[in-house]
């Protein structure tokens, strides 16, 4: 099978082109460049130049093809203008989630299959298979390391042309493999959440929003002090609000109507138990209890029991057994059985 491996130039993508090689697959490593950072100021050598010329090392140890697609224009059409967007509303985004579906599995795919390349490999921690006509995603062995999460935006139609060769390894077992194949990326350090911001987001939002100073509220509704910028915070945020203050605040709102800041010192008005998501997804239907039914509501969060679902118009309204801390717009809410991944939205309120 004629496979495109998108490679980053760190461990995971690599051991993944080398397990595919392994299986006499033919194979090529393809780097995506969709990002320059000279363009905000920062030296090419931290970013996607460094990345392409990792994976084309790589590639030349495993014996295989390298080629770069360039999708700038795209990514920073789609996904940079989407990211700016929804900060500049008073919400914090997700940008891999939106990225996948458009970028990696959108216009990347689609330049692949135009070179005859029959599938897609990744480096996810995910495990994707077969039943009937669908596809089903479901976490990764390593659940540590389980990337499933950034995944509930993705159609059939994108899963058909899909493999995710390290779904079922463990982080420690791909590293070690690496290490037995002197694959140069098994001491790379691991990608950072944001792929286009390379250190602060301050230097990131000053150069694309005009960051407004404004007032940062008691819950009472008392000034205390003064932001730099609502872009700057999200829910729950504790650091960098540099407000003299008896014990430790948190970002408990984001008004973006009067440019303030809300805050709180007592961190259980961070929990709530409703909330709404919308630009729904589903991957696999939802059974008919919803009590069955976990969700996550950030990356690293732990999933969480739900009591009911309500279905509204194109919306669903997600009452929780229990209180979970800092559920935030514009954030991914991700529903799971067990460990099958059902599919996803973006969380409204």
């Amino acid at each position: 099978m004629k496979i495109a491996v998108a490679m980053s130039g760190g461990v995971d993508s690599s051991v993944a082109a080398y397990l595919l090689k392994k299986a006499n697959h033919d194979i090529t490593g393809v780097t995506m460049r969709h990002y320059n950072f000279s363009e905000q100021g920062f030296s090419e050598k931290t970013g996607i130049e460094a990345d392409i010329a990792d994976a084309r090392a790589v590639c030349k140890k495993l014996e295989i093809d390298h080629q770069v697609i360039d999708v700038q224009k795209e990514f920073k059409q789609s996904v940079i203008n989407y990211f700016i967007k929804e900060y500049t509303q008073g919400r914090t985004p997700n940008p891999c989630t939106y990225c996948n579906p458009r970028i990696k599995w959108g216009i990347f795919l689609d330049k692949i299959k135009q070179q005859g390349f029959e599938k897609i490999a990744t480096g996810h921690y995910t495990i994707i298979r077969k039943k009937g006509n669908n596809y089903l995603l479901s976490r990764g062995k390593d659940m540590d390391k389980d990337q499933s999460y950034m995944l509930w935006g993705l159609s059939q139609s994108q899963l058909t042309y899909t493999i995710f060769p390290i779904g079922s390894l463990l982080k420690d077992e791909v590293i070690k493999l690496a290490k037995k194949l002197c694959i140069p990326a098994h001491d790379k350090q691991e990608s950072q959440e944001v792929c286009f911001i390379p250190s602060h987001y301050e230097k990131f939002f000053r150069k694309n929003i005009n960051l407004v100073p404004g007032d940062i509220l008691f819950k009472d509704g008392k000034k205390i002090g003064q932001h730099k910028g609502l872009q700057l915070y999200t829910i729950g945020q504790r650091r960098g609000l540099n407000t003299p203050w008896h014990s430790p605040l948190y970002v408990m709102k984001i008004d973006v109507g009067t440019n303030s800041l809300h805050v709180t010192d007592d961190d259980n008005d961070l929990f709530k138990d409703t909330f709404t998501v919308q630009c729904l997804n589903w991957i696999s239907p939802l059974p008919e209890d919803p009590s069955l039914i976990k969700v996550q509501t950030r990356y690293n969060s732990i999933p969480v029991r739900i009591k009911s679902l309500q279905i509204i118009e194109k919306e669903i309204k997600v009452i929780l057994k229990n209180k979970t801390r800092a559920i935030t717009p514009g954030q991914s809410a991700v529903f799971y059985l067990d460990d099958l991944l059902l599919g996803g939205g973006i969380i409204k309120q």
